[in-house]
């Protein structure tokens, strides 16, 4: 399938024990094991939700969503942070602010590298604002990324790394060579997004 008609024509469906799983490969073993293995039982157990990218019945990819939080003290911005901790009357700067976390998010290796995983990750954010905005109170969506995944989240789409991290962000390149899969905390504001 063309990318363009993915793109047009792609939808998220729930996991369910009747989807076969077993041509889905996005080249990382984690994450391929947590869709064939893992996923149905958090979502049994009401712990995550996972929805399949499918186009024509195929298996494009999948995101595994749950609940999560952020603490105040780790939104680098100081308007941002200081006018949540107005309108809440929050003293302290260990408060968690709710947010929806993206736990997984995988494309089928044939379908990286050409602009999809980007698009998905939008219509993501759109379904997630427009939740937040009439269904459940949150603003913050987070994401635990690979080092190898930052520039995806950070560069690509408008996430942001901890402020602690600033100095590793710094040596990315040799971080992703070294330690891939080192995990980096990144969060976006959904307030701001259209």
């Amino acid at each position: 399938m063309k990318i363009e008609y993915i793109k047009d024509n792609y939808y998220f469906e729930t996991l369910n024990e009747e989807h076969d799983l077993s041509d889905f490969d996005c080249e990382d073993e984690d994450l391929n094991d947590f869709l064939k293995n893992d996923a149905l039982k958090l979502q049994n157990s009401k712990l995550s939700t996972t929805k399949l990218v499918k186009c024509d019945d195929e298996i494009i990819g999948f995101v595994s969503l749950l609940t999560d939080g952020i603490l105040i003290r780790n939104i680098r911005n100081n308007e941002i942070k200081l006018d949540i901790k107005n309108q809440l009357n929050i003293k302290h700067k260990n408060k968690l602010i709710p947010a929806v976390k993206i736990g997984r998010l995988a494309l089928d290796k044939k379908y990286t590298k050409k602009g999809l995983g980007t698009h998905v990750l939008r219509s993501i954010l759109i379904s997630l604002k427009e939740l937040s905005e009439n269904k459940v109170g949150f603003r913050f969506i987070v994401v635990e990324g690979y080092a190898k995944a930052l520039t995806f989240y950070i560069v690509k789409n408008g996430f942001e790394n901890l402020k602690k991290d600033d100095e590793k962000i710094k040596n990315i390149d040799f971080i992703s060579k070294r330690d891939p899969k080192k995990k980096f905390y990144l969060y976006f504001d959904l307030k701001e997004y259209s």
